[in-house]
């Protein structure tokens, strides 16, 4: 932490602890769906909402900021209340139609807050380093919210979202990242200028389209899968923390792998590593071992693609777009996967993830394939 000068820079703590608030809320709504669906009495084909609803309010942060505006310190600290208000919503809420505007609320909050502190670690020297350290801090977060979730699930009310929204008040002082200075604002306008031939730009959209829907249908739904084969709600929800662990420990290990792997290499071989890993997990007992090797494989698929995108010449508009990409898939992808839910077929959820995976590979592997020679050099170290 000091050697990356985090005491030298105002709101880098509280920024940090927001990033953990935020995974463990993520993290925790999958498993919490059969505790929302016991408070409004909705079955599991209108509790999936609740999640849509949550990634429904980051698209729409996505959206915000991409015209330019939600952008500064006032806009943190409007995030930060908006984010406390639907975690705490989401504890007090009798009715679905009012958890599902409280989960967009969150959503919101939290995505608005995010991207702003995101951009503002970006723009330092060093701010692939921070940027890393603010995803291993998330990370974290989506390790802890399933085991929360376990917790609130044996006491039959969401208070870990409740401690959630009272500790975020506490995070205020994130909004002091936005008055650092821009340090790479030269750097960042070369790569605006560099181009991305079409093809690989749709490539890398539809990789991250199916990435949302991986991560998210198994951040949802893979609960409900380890329940209906045997497992209690809250053990499935402690299993699930297992997959986060698991990404998080492959998102540290990635910059070893990156010594020896390409990053088109780590995001393909990531997304047809996670669609065997979810076959393994619909073969009966065998889902705990098929869930950690998916979690494994996807964890650096995020971050290494955005890497791969400066790579192949894309600014911060393309990643800007990969990041709605991918909450479009969270929000799309769900619904989907619910259907199935719905008519009984339970069992072949995780296949039908592990298609979607296959999808982004083969997009992937279309984007290494075109013609992407306007790449951004590499920068140097020293």
């Amino acid at each position: 932490m000091r050697a990356l000068g985090l005491s030298a820079m105002p709101g880098a703590r509280s920024s940090l602890a927001l990033f953990f608030l935020i995974g463990i809320s993520l993290s925790s709504l999958g498993p919490l769906l059969p505790l929302f669906e016991q408070q409004s009495g909705a079955g599991p084909s209108s509790s999936y909402l609740v999640i849509s609803g949550y990634f429904g309010g980051s698209l729409l942060a996505m959206l915000a900021l991409s015209r330019g505006r939600l952008a500064g310190s006032g806009a943190i600290r409007f995030a930060i209340v908006v984010y406390a208000v639907g975690c705490a919503g989401l504890f007090f809420s009798p009715d679905l139609r009012l958890s599902v505007l409280c989960a967009c609320l969150s959503g919101f909050g939290a995505g608005l807050g995010s991207m702003n502190v995101n951009m503002a670690f970006a723009r330092r020297r060093n701010g692939v380093a921070l940027v890393n350290l603010v995803n291993a801090v998330f990370a974290l977060g989506t390790v802890a919210g399933p085991l929360i979730a376990s917790l609130s699930l044996r006491a039959g009310a969401a208070h870990g979202l409740l401690a959630v929204a009272v500790i975020a008040l506490v995070c205020f002082g994130a909004a002091a990242t936005a008055t650092w200075p821009d340090e790479v604002s030269e750097r960042r306008d070369d790569a605006e200028r560099s181009g991305v031939p079409r093809r690989a730009l749709t490539g890398f959209l539809l990789l991250y389209l199916c990435y949302g829907g991986v991560e998210t249908g198994i951040g949802s739904w893979a609960a409900a899968h380890l329940v209906s084969q045997g497992n209690t709600a809250a053990d499935a929800a402690v299993l699930v923390a297992c997959f986060w662990g698991a990404t998080a420990v492959s998102k540290a290990a990635t910059v070893v792998f990156t010594r020896r792997w390409s990053a088109p290499v780590l995001v393909v071989g990531g997304l047809v590593g996670a669609a065997g890993g979810l076959v393994l997990a619909a073969v009966p007992h065998a889902a705990v071992i098929g869930y950690l090797v998916t979690g494994l494989a996807l964890g650096p698929v995020f971050p290494t693609g955005l890497a791969w995108i400066a790579q192949a010449g894309g600014g911060t508009r393309l990643s800007g777009a990969a990041v709605l990409a991918s909450m479009t898939g969270s929000i799309v992808f769900p619904a989907v996967i619910s259907r199935l839910v719905v008519t009984g077929y339970i069992a072949a959820v995780p296949l039908l993830i592990a298609t979607i995976a296959l999808g982004g590979a083969a997009a992937g592997a279309a984007t290494r394939a075109a013609r992407t020679s306007r790449a951004v050099p590499p920068a140097d170290p020293h």
